[in-house]
This record gives structure tokens, C-alpha cells and sequence, in this order.
């Protein structure tokens, strides 16, 4: 899938999460996404881009999750535990906190690593935004 399948494919899953269609609420990221996310734009944009998109996260009812050094230590221990896997830090980070959080659905682009981490992946494993 490419840059511009998976943007609006994203698109229409937040627009249908903001009007209510999906119930996916309430929404969390991290720091650590959020840094995913301002490399991936600057290296394929602009630093204008990126800075939008951060401020457009902080301006919404996101909850950004600043992890703590008992969150990161659990996340270097999964690291190490899924060594066959190649399942980024990131990623690893994000089913640590949702998973203190109860959290079953995780938004991604990399469904097989949340579904190794034994989450469903949005939208692969659920359908939205097809």
C-alpha cells in the first residue's frame, strides 16, 4: 500500500472515529509516535508539515502519553523478549501502554507486529476506512 492509500485510509478512519461511526475513545499516543511521526513527514515533506501535524495532535483531545523510566524498562524488557521478531522500540512502547491502559485496538500500519503483541490492528483486522 502507498504513502497516499494509507493517508487516506487513515483519513477516513479518523473522520469516522471524530463523527462517532467507530468508537474508538478515548484516543492515546506517545512521544515516541509522535517523534515517528514528525521524521517520517520531514523526510517526505517539510518542516512546516511536520510542525502542523504536531500542533494539529496537540490541539486535539488526544491524550500524548509521556512514558516514564518504568514504561521504557518495560518496553527494553519486551524488546529483548520478541527477539525473533523485528518489532521496533515504538512499537514495543505503544503495547506497553496500552496495555496498561486496557487498550485491545491499536492504530497501525504494521499489523502483524500488534497482532504478535496480541492487540487488533485498525484498520487491517476491523475493516474501517476501506
Amino acid at each position: 500500500m502507498g504513502t497516499a492509500q494509507r493517508h487516506d485510509r487513515a483519513t477516513a478512519v479518523f473522520e469516522a472515529i471524530g463523527t462517532g461511526e467507530v468508537a474508538y475513545r478515548p484516543l492515546y499516543t506517545s512521544t515516541y509516535v509522535l517523534d515517528e511521526l514528525a521524521t517520517l513527514i520531514l523526510s517526505h515533506r517539510d518542516h512546516d508539515a511536520a510542525t502542523a501535524a504536531l500542533e494539529r495532535v496537540r490541539e486535539s483531545p488526544t491524550t500524548v502519553i509521556q512514558p516514564d523510566r518504568a514504561d521504557f524498562d518495560r518496553t527494553c524488557e519486551a524488546f529483548a523478549r520478541y527477539d525473533d521478531h523485528e518489532i521496533s522500540l515504538t512499537d514495543h512502547m505503544s503495547g506497553v501502554l496500552a496495555a496498561d491502559r486496557d487498550i485491545e485496538h491499536v492504530f497501525t500500519f504494521d499489523p502483524d507486529h500488534f497482532r504478535t503483541l496480541e492487540f487488533t490492528a485498525v484498520p487491517d483486522d476491523t475493516g474501517e476506512g476501506v
